[in-house]
């Protein structure tokens, strides 16, 4: 079934499936204008974890009609630590570095600490001495036997925790005295540092669609981001992420339902989902709410608003009163109806208004993360 709504105010264009919302969005920006875009407006830029999240974003692309071949994806290239336990990791230590002059200058993609404590890249396949880190005494360990970077990590992973990160200027001159101290020549070490891909909203990266030759950036000291095709199977490239590109963000904290559901039945389906119905509380919750309904198919959509006859009063599922509101102005909010029927709050498409309704008619729906 295509779930597709052109935008025309603000130029995207929305396609739901399963628990995400992907959104097209017409405007030019680098890479990280886009990513700030996407994670203050949705979730973030778009990530793809499988062929089914890769098929959503082709789904969306190739209903687009614009004159470019190309959008960002979430995905960039950046120098992370083999030692992934964010515990171990204070404010941004994780973000530390100790660069030689003119480093790193696009040799390689690990990482290796000279004798006077600088760090330089090179290719991961050479052989060096290198540092380990071991948790239990919560020390360094220099292992005179030279291993690529990859052999180097599985020794450390076997035999300690893991290569050693390096946080601070202090655990950095610590590794700079036991390499010069405990190795022999050449006086240079392994670290855990290296190049590597990863997604804007921090998941694995555990599946790509490179296109052929792709990718052949990483050989400079640039920042590289990729984007995807919008033609044919999207295959991926990268490129200098400070060019500019249209871009497709996603969002998984309001999923629109496109399934009749009685109210009762529409809050027991989010929740039995690990989600609830949307409460709408404030004038940026309303404006999301009122992007995600564009592409609803029926012409009123489920908040989790309801109605309490006795104390005369509207309240939200998620416990709180009803303060900010979009009542329709020729609407009476169901005030005189609490002989009738329980009534609970919907949008409408047509004019983004509230009104209340019946519990027992059936309409779309919006959960929340």
């Amino acid at each position: 079934m295509e779930r597709i709504t052109l935008m025309s105010v603000l130029l995207t264009v929305v396609v739901s499936s399963s628990l995400r919302q992907y959104h097209f969005v017409n405007q030019k920006k680098n890479w990280t204008e886009a990513q700030r875009y996407c994670r203050d407006n949705y979730t973030d830029l778009v990530s793809i974890n499988d062929m089914n999240e890769q098929n959503d974003t082709n789904q969306l692309l190739q209903r687009v009609n614009i004159s470019a071949d190309r959008v960002w994806i979430g995905l960039q290239d950046a120098w992370v630590w083999s030692l992934k336990n964010s515990d171990f990791y204070r404010g941004d230590e994780s973000q530390f570095r100790k660069w030689g002059p003119d480093q790193p200058n696009g040799d390689g993609d690990c990482v290796y600490m000279k004798s006077d404590g600088q760090w330089h890249d090179v290719d991961c396949s050479t052989t060096r001495h290198f540092i380990c880190y071991n948790g239990s005494s919560k020390g360094f360990v220099p292992v005179q036997e030279k291993k690529n970077w990859i052999e180097a990590q599985n020794y450390c992973r076997e035999n300690h925790t893991d290569l050693a990160s390096v946080r601070n200027e202090t655990e950095n001159n610590q590794i700079k005295k036991i390499i010069n101290q405990n190795l022999t020549s050449p006086k240079e070490a392994w670290i855990g540092l290296y190049r590597f891909w990863v997604w804007s909203d921090n998941s694995n990266f555990i599946f790509n669609l490179w296109k052929s030759g792709e990718p052949n950036e990483r050989a400079t000291n640039y920042s590289i981001c990729a984007s995807t095709g919008i033609s044919g199977e999207g295959g991926w490239t990268d490129e200098r992420c400070s060019v500019q590109h249209l871009f497709v963000c996603y969002d998984d904290k309001l999923v629109l339902i496109r399934e009749n559901k009685t109210w009762t039945e529409a809050l027991r389906y989010c929740r039995n989902m690990s989600m609830d119905l949307v409460s709408v509380d404030s004038e940026q919750m309303q404006k999301r709410v009122m992007n995600v309904i564009l592409s609803a198919l029926s012409d009123h959509v489920w908040l989790g608003l309801r109605h309490a006859c006795k104390l005369r009063l509207w309240f939200w599922v998620n416990g709180y009163t009803m303060c900010y509101n979009q009542w329709a102005p020729d609407y009476d909010n169901g005030l005189g109806d609490c002989d009738k029927t329980a009534r609970s709050g919907v949008i409408r498409t047509c004019d983004n208004r509230w009104i209340s309704r019946p519990e027992t008619d059936r309409y779309n729906f919006i959960c929340i993360n």
